[in-house]
């Protein structure tokens, strides 16, 4: 019985020690620090217009556009409604998708003259990592076909067109903080890209500035 106690006092010892120096690892361990979202996506091989719309080319001369990460941050949920029928023809600087979230509301413009093929339905429920695969809007056979993309963004050069847009935001963010300027600092986030929600603090006047200013010049 003496030894049966003893070597049962030796392992609660061990297990008391063990739970303490586990404690402490992982006290000393370094916090990470999570990002409220996830970064803007610029895939390869995707073109970038200046509407803030994307396009996927395909071998057929077809294209699929949707609309970028940078529009998407301004709403946190978003109706989507789309504003082309198939079979329409569409003109460069047309609205094509409307998106709002309570009273405010802006749209995006099509950076091309072409033909409506096809509507996605579900474009507004494509997930953040899938928005490039199912979360385009339009299938567009365009006006003069496959060369309508050599003017639009690729690859480093949508990068830095990208950090000029975010510059211009906060320049943007910080005239409509006057009139609220409780809602500063969080607009946007470290890094200086855009929180989900932006535009739903300002007023619709500032919302309809937005798409001015930000959506419909290619």
């Amino acid at each position: 019985m003496t030894v049966l106690l003893f070597v049962a006092t030796i392992l609660t010892f061990l297990g008391i020690d063990y739970l303490v120096r586990r404690t402490s690892r992982e006290a000393q361990a370094p916090a990470v620090r999570r990002r409220p979202v996830s970064a803007l996506q610029f895939p390869d091989g995707i073109f970038f217009s200046k509407t803030h719309t994307w396009l996927n080319l395909f071998p057929s001369g077809m294209v699929r556009l949707g609309v970028d990460d940078f529009v998407k941050r301004m709403f946190v949920s978003p109706q989507v409604t789309l504003l082309k029928a198939e079979g329409e023809t569409v003109k460069k600087g047309e609205a094509i998708i409307r998106m709002h979230e309570g009273v405010n509301t802006f749209c995006v413009h099509s950076p091309i003259d072409g033909r409506i093929t096809q509507r996605n339905m579900r474009a507004g429920e494509a997930s953040h990592d899938a928005a490039f695969h199912n979360g385009w809007a339009y299938a567009i056979e365009p006006a003069g076909g496959a060369a309508v993309v050599r003017n639009f963004l690729l690859g480093r050069e949508t990068t830095t067109w990208m950090k000029s847009e975010l510059a211009r935001l906060r320049d943007f963010m910080a005239s409509a903080a006057a009139a609220k300027s409780e809602y500063a600092s969080v607009w946007l986030q470290d890094g200086g890209e855009p929180m989900p929600g932006v535009l739903t603090a300002v007023s619709a006047e500032y919302c309809a500035a937005f798409e001015q200013e930000f959506l419909s010049h290619d």
